[in-house]
Parts: C-alpha cells; structure tokens; sequence
C-alpha cells in the first residue's frame, strides 16, 4: 500500500482566541478555502498540521475534517475520519518574567511557548489510518532543565538567563512534541510531530536560538533511546523500535538560516533515519533565482528557507516525495494563492502488511 505523508504549516492561527473557529464556521475566509483546496489537490493520507489555534472542545478539527469532506466542482471530498489534537504551551501564562524586561505579565514573550492565548499557533495531526491513542506519547510538560546537556541561554555577563524559578516551569517544548501511533495496513507506524520556536526574535542571550537548538536534539536523542525523558502519560525513556515519519516545521536548515545547524544536521544523519534526498520543486528555483539553485530547490517557504520536513524511518520504501510549489506556467500555482507562506511537502511510502 502506498501511502502519502505530509507536513504543511498552514499559518491558520489567528490573533484572539476563538477567531479561527468562527473564520472556519463561516465557511467563507479566502484562506480557508485556499487550504482545503490545496489539500484536496494533493490528497494526503496523514498530514500534520501546524499553526493551526487548539481550542479544547476539538470543533477547530471537526469543523476542518467537514470542511475537507465537502467536494466541490473541480475536486472530490478528501476524508479524514481520525485526529489527534492536544494542547500546546504556546500562550499558555507562565507567571515568570522569561524576557527580563520588568514586566512578568507579558502575554507572548513570558508564556511557556510564544503565544498571545493558550493555543496559538498549536498543530493538528489528521489521518485516514485509525490513531492508538493509548499507545501516543506527548511531551509538553517535560522540563528543559531536565534535559541533559541542555543548551540554556546565558546573559553576556556568562551568567543563566533563567533563574531556578523559571526553570522550575520552563518547558523545552515551545508547543509540544508528540509521538502517534497510527495503524496503518495493519502496521502501527510512529508519526513525529512538532513545531520547534523559530531561533530568532530574542536578544544577546539567544534564548529562542537554545531553545529551538534543543527542541530538535530532543528527536536525535529520543531516537537514540535516551533514558531522560518523561511523556506526559507519565512513561519514561525514548523510541523503542519500529517505523517512523518524522513530520513538521523545524524552522531550521541543514545549510541555511539562523538556528544551530549542527543539531539539524545530526538529526536529520541520524542512523535510524533514511538516507534519501530532500524534495524539491521547481517553483521554488523559480522564486529564488538569484539564490544557490541546489538549495531554492529546497525551499519550503517563501522567505527562502527549507524549514518544513517529512523524513522517513531507513528501512521505509520511499516512491516518490516533493515540495508542493507549482512554478508560473503550472495550472497548479493558482492553488497557492491566499494560501500560507509556507509550501506543503509529502512524501510516498510503501507500507507493507
């Protein structure tokens, strides 16, 4: 069985709890409509979601799965009878003053993840393949301070920019990191899902820089099946054995950008992991053209970066994967239009039963 996996950061989130659920309840927002027509195009089997808001009574969710289900002229109804929906420290208040500036009440900047209300900017993972909920793990609540050869920020002076205080409720997830089981031509198949900070918009100290550094070591060690971390179903230790995809923005490039490259690098190297090439797409040589083509064949986003991924377990059967970005003369790029400032990436695997 071939089956598609993807990763879009559809930059849905909007800036007052609630707005999305009533933009997708009106069922008129050009950028909605851009997004389940895009998705109906390529027709994921599973695909993980970012920055789309959480809201605790799973409507967000069900109102996208109808809204996909609806055909229109042009495209059938793409149907996604299974989620996996939890929340996310982004916005969630912290009590702390995480960026020093005298004021611990800031709603964005001392939140646990960088939001402006609980669940912004949160992820959703939607599938055709029944999800063992039981057998999931999240990570949102494990500490960075618990981390081993944690990477926290220092001021200038060489002194730690969070006090024990703020380590005390500090998470090393910005929003979550969560492994789902996903039973698949009877196969359970492990979906890696996150959303690492991008590691810009701080200060001298770097504190986004560190943490987005670790967020993504998180996966190399988990991997490597560390003992440290703890999931929030209260189970202890990494990944135990099976295939995997890794999925999600990690707002961090191999060989472009502002994050640490050396802990994209070792992860995406790491020996658990395919060897395959990265996708690619013509439209984004087309954008870029003044930019190393190798690398705006890489691209995910149209500030020029490759930041989103969908990486497969070495021993998965890849048939075929690519950047979803039409060039101009392609009857596909009006499917890009109102839609998010990242590009859709997907990659085809053969799961045997």
């Amino acid at each position: 069985m071939v089956v598609r996996f993807a990763s879009y950061n559809t930059a849905l989130s909007r800036p007052h709890s609630g707005a999305l659920l009533a933009t997708l309840k009106s069922g008129k927002d050009k950028q909605v409509l851009a997004t389940i027509a895009l998705l109906q195009e390529v027709r994921p089997d599973i695909i993980l979601l970012n920055e789309v808001d959480f809201d605790a009574s799973g409507e967000t969710a069900k109102l996208l799965q109808s809204l996909l289900r609806q055909p229109s002229s042009t495209r059938t109804g793409l149907d996604y009878p299974f989620f996996f929906c939890k929340p996310v420290n982004t916005g969630m208040p912290s009590g702390r003053d995480f960026d020093k500036d005298g004021d611990a009440t800031d709603k964005g900047a001392d939140a646990l993840g960088f939001g402006d209300f609980p669940g912004q900017y949160g992820m959703l993972l939607l599938s055709r393949f029944p999800i063992d909920h039981l057998a999931s793990r999240t990570f949102q609540h494990f500490l960075w301070r618990d981390m081993p050869n944690a990477h926290l920020p220092k001021c200038t002076s060489g002194d730690a920019w969070f006090d024990n205080e703020d380590l005390a409720v500090l998470p090393f997830s910005s929003k979550s990191h969560w492994d789902v089981a996903i039973k698949v031509n009877g196969q359970v198949l492990r979906c890696l899902c996150s959303h690492p900070t991008p590691p810009v918009f701080d200060g001298a100290e770097r504190r986004n820089f560190c943490r987005n550094q670790d967020e993504i070591n998180f996966w190399s060690d988990y991997l490597s099946k560390a003992s440290y971390m703890i999931d929030d179903q209260g189970r202890r230790g990494g990944f135990e054995n099976g295939d995997f995809v890794l999925l999600g923005d990690l707002n961090a490039s191999p060989y472009e950008g502002d994050s640490d490259r050396t802990a994209i690098q070792n992860l995406l190297a790491h020996p658990t992991m395919s060897a395959i090439g990265f996708p690619n797409s013509i439209g984004g040589v087309e954008h870029s053209p003044n930019a190393n083509v190798k690398h705006s064949a890489y691209h995910t986003a149209v500030w020029r970066m490759q930041a989103d991924y969908v990486r497969p377990s070495r021993l998965l059967e890849t048939v075929g994967q690519a950047v979803f970005w039409p060039d101009s003369r392609d009857n596909q790029h009006s499917l890009l239009n109102n839609t998010s400032d990242h590009r859709l990436v997907y990659l085809d695997v053969i799961i045997k039963p």
